[in-house]
């Protein structure tokens, strides 16, 4: 997540670079409740019964910096700043949603991570630093006004191999029953913010990593390395798509929509909901065979009727 959501919290915000601008100039009193921990390359602020954790980092951070300038071949000449938080709820009030795990504030060149999160399987420190490194990587290079919402948080979730800075609420996947409901998030609508609303949220991250996953697997990895290359050097998303793709955003959209209606997203619906088809289908089986047996049993009941009634209009004859 990008310092975007942040914005609308701006006390918490102003908290957040004070505690930073403390930490830089060393005040005696923030040094007692607060740990520093740097290299020539990055500067971890933790508590201090977080300093494995930022040790940890760091040693990550040493990995993880060579790894994102080999994909997108831009140096990080930068040295960013992350604050590790160890109460969930202190973290979640700062990030303004019980979703996140970590958020950016780009030109602060600041990452703020939920550590309480970080021991989780779902979010291991290595992900969840290539994910938001990445987010810094790229407001370094490229305008805010030529990144899209999507595209940020497309390529964050590309490089950290599908990681997210939220929590999932659900286990299954929202990204195919709006496409097969046709209820998807337009991209424009996920241009320059995503919804509030968990399941919305969830969408627009899922939507996100599946249109940079359709355009490498049509495109190549070079299909998205030059649409960030035309918007490195100046040009909006439009042109940066029509230059690197040979369409437009709208076709691009129209293109990958279709992709997730085709016969793989109705496969993959199917066998999201296999249990619940087949608890349908055995629920209306049993149905039509209660309704089977009623009506057979109405039938006997009727047969015995009438052989009651047959039974008294010719009483049996006695024979002398």
């Amino acid at each position: 997540m990008t310092g975007q959501a942040v914005i609308k919290y701006p006390w918490i915000r102003c908290l957040v670079l004070l505690l930073m601008a403390y930490a830089v100039f060393i005040s005696p009193l923030y040094a007692q409740e607060m740990s520093r921990l740097e290299t020539d390359e990055v500067v971890v602020l933790c508590e201090p019964s977080l300093r494995p954790s930022a040790e940890a980092s760091i040693a990550w951070y040493s990995q993880i910096k060579p790894y994102l300038e080999s994909i997108f071949l831009w140096q990080i000449d930068f040295r960013p700043i992350i604050i590790l938080i160890g109460e969930r709820a202190a973290f979640q009030r700062m990030a303004g949603h019980r979703s996140y795990v970590a958020y950016v504030i780009p030109d602060k060149q600041l990452i703020v991570i939920d550590d309480s999160r970080m021991n989780e399987e779902a979010f291991s420190r290595e992900a969840t630093l290539k994910h938001e490194l990445c987010h810094l990587v790229l407001h370094r290079y490229i305008s805010p006004e030529n990144l899209p919402k999507w595209l940020d948080e497309g390529i964050s979730q590309w490089v950290s191999d599908g990681m997210a800075d939220i929590v999932y609420q659900r286990t299954s996947s929202l990204l195919t029953q709006a496409a097969m409901s046709n209820s998807l998030l337009s991209m424009e609508s996920i241009s320059s913010s995503f919804p509030q609303d968990d399941k919305r949220l969830e969408l627009a991250y899922e939507q996100s990593k599946s249109l940079i996953d359709y355009i490498i697997n049509t495109y190549g990895k070079n299909g998205i390395l030059n649409i960030l290359e035309a918007l490195r050097k100046g040009s909006d998303i439009n042109n940066a798509v029509q230059v690197s793709l040979m369409l437009s955003v709208e076709e691009l959209e129209q293109r990958w929509q279709k992709d997730q209606q085709g016969l793989p997203a109705l496969l993959s619906f199917f066998s999201i909901h296999l249990y619940t088809l087949l608890f349908v289908l055995a629920a209306l089986l049993t149905l039509v065979l209660y309704i089977r047996l009623l009506v057979r049993k109405r039938s006997l009941m009727e047969e015995e009727e009438d052989l009651h009634d047959n039974d008294d209009q010719f009483p049996p004859q006695r024979v002398e």
